[in-house]
């Protein structure tokens, strides 16, 4: 019983402060979920996001964030507006439930 335990003990003590982080993600698997991933990565990228955001791509391209609570208006009104504005990210829905960041 003990052998089988250990396995998934390691398993989830892996997995959860990767979801805790914000750097567990669904991977693309089409055409414009990968186009809509890499548009993504790179807004997340000039806004140094990782510790604030964490992400759910969907097949056809859409794109499921969530933000930290404790997010500032303003920052998050600008990554929205970026991540809608651009053409290879087919939509947006966001949510702003996410662990509070200690950034801000």
């Amino acid at each position: 019983m003990q052998i089988l335990l250990s396995p998934l003990v390691l398993i989830l003590v892996l997995a959860l402060p990767l979801t805790l982080s914000g750097c567990a993600t669904t991977h693309a698997t089409t055409p414009e979920a990968r186009a809509s991933e890499d548009a993504l990565s790179h807004i997340l990228f000039d806004y140094d996001a990782d510790a604030f955001t964490a992400y759910n791509m969907r097949r056809n391209g859409r794109v499921d964030i969530t933000f930290a609570r404790d997010v500032p208006d303003g920052l998050y009104s600008e990554m929205m507006d970026d991540l809608r504005a651009h053409p290879d990210i087919r939509g947006v829905r966001s949510a702003r439930t996410g662990p509070a960041c200690g950034l801000f």
